[in-house]
């Protein structure tokens, strides 16, 4: 399971058809989205996606575990995210429309199925989506400003030239 991913690509259908397995420990380095929204890249997320058929429709199941470090939005600091997604995927043939007594269920949702699906592209769209919003910790200070650490501030010199 130590195999890296970047660059794999395969077959969706053959794979779904195949009833596949792809296992693999992804590092965080490797997904330069989410590497941009995270205070650190040190770590690792699993990775475990799985074809499959049934009633003449091809699924994938994509699981992603680990966790994320993201920048606390009230303090600044990090915040651990524990991340843990399980999607179901049903793929539709290109320009396939989705049919309207699935839209009621929504345990899974479609993509379009591809002679190359770039895996960890895939793997990438799924956890930026689990991201929430705006990470903050239960409980945090803001940072506060300390005027006295920074010295007079600038603009109290153009204050008293206004007077």
């Amino acid at each position: 399971m130590s195999e890296s991913i970047a660059g794999t690509v395969l077959d969706s259908l053959e794979f779904a058809r195949s009833g596949g397995v792809l296992e693999r420990i992804v590092r965080l380095d490797e997904l330069p989205r989410l590497a941009d929204l995270l205070i650190t890249t040190d770590g690792f997320l699993s990775l475990r996606l799985t074809g499959w058929r049934d009633n003449d429709k091809s699924w994938l199941q994509l699981d992603v575990a680990g966790e994320l470090v993201l920048c606390c939005q009230r303090c600044l600091d990090g915040v651990r995210f524990p991340l843990e997604i399980r999607s179901r995927l049903r793929l539709m043939a290109p320009g396939e429309e989705w049919p309207d007594d699935d839209l009621v269920d929504d345990s899974a949702d479609a993509v379009e199925a591809e002679k190359e699906l770039a895996v960890l592209s895939l793997m990438e769209d799924e956890v930026l989506l689990a991201l929430p919003i705006a990470p903050m910790h239960e409980k945090c200070d803001p940072p506060s400003a300390d005027a006295g650490k920074h010295g007079p501030s600038p603009f109290a010199s153009l204050a008293a030239l206004k007077k």
